[in-house]
């Protein structure tokens, strides 16, 4: 009779966007379809600055609300406006649809975050999950665009539209953990976002790994994530170091 090896932790989940994929990717992307190629003005200093812009967008999702259309459009404008260029409402909504379209052809799985999710879901007691703010059927779409849906089933991608709760409110991770019976104290949340992921996390009591690859600073006044890394590489070897 073979027994099953009980590992060090439970379960580790993962932030989905600006984590498991660059997120700039698919701006990028929408610029290039929408209005073609812009001189002296990359995709990433775009989605940087549309991160800027995007208080109101998060600011629906922590409340549970899908954010309006009118958001949407009023984020790109105030984008683009910060590079001297007008855009009109019906090609704001338009950049806005095709960033949001989750084609595979904006987007891909980093060979690293693959191996780093190889690895945790063999050397975990309950698996992998994702905990993203969102809409259920755009971020499930973006799991099956990156193939990641090899490694985590829909049944174990916790997104707030569908859950009714949103990151950084703990409830949401201590959902994910009651679904996948993990214990939250063995458990590792994943995310690019100190604000949302690792203060969530932290109050649910998760250890949390803060995938810094955009070099923002922490706020001094919150506790500090458990590990910080800047790169893919760097995050699959502290995954690797820590998950066995």
């Amino acid at each position: 009779m073979t027994t099953k090896a009980s590992y060090h932790f439970d379960a580790v989940f993962f932030d989905l966007d600006d984590t498991l994929y660059d997120q700039s990717e698919p701006f990028a992307y929408a610029v290039k379809h929408v209005l073609g190629d812009l001189k002296g003005i990359s995709g990433t200093q775009l989605f940087e600055t549309s991160r800027l812009h995007s208080q109101e967008v998060f600011a629906a999702f922590a409340r549970g609300y899908r954010p309006t259309d009118t958001v949407y459009i009023h984020r790109m404008q105030d984008t683009f406006a910060d590079y001297g260029i007008h855009l009109d409402d019906q090609t704001a909504l338009k950049l806005q649809r095709v960033y949001a379209g989750n084609t595979a052809d904006a987007m891909h799985l980093d060979p690293s975050i693959a191996r780093a999710l190889d690895w945790c879901s063999h050397h975990t007691n309950r698996g992998l999950g994702i905990i993203s703010n969102g809409k259920l059927r755009g971020q499930i779409a973006k799991v099956e665009a990156l193939g990641v849906d090899r490694w985590i089933s829909a049944d174990r991608i916790f997104v707030s539209d569908a859950v009714g709760v949103a990151k950084p409110k703990p409830e949401i991770f201590s959902l994910a953990c009651r679904q996948v019976r993990a214990d939250p104290e063995k458990s590792i949340y994943v995310g690019d976002a100190f604000a949302l992921d690792v203060i969530g996390a932290t109050r649910a009591r998760l250890k949390s790994l803060w995938y810094n690859h955009r070099l923002r600073h922490a706020p001094t006044s919150h506790p500090k994530a458990t590990w910080e890394v800047h790169t893919a590489p760097e995050l699959y070897a502290t995954l690797k170091s820590n998950v066995i």
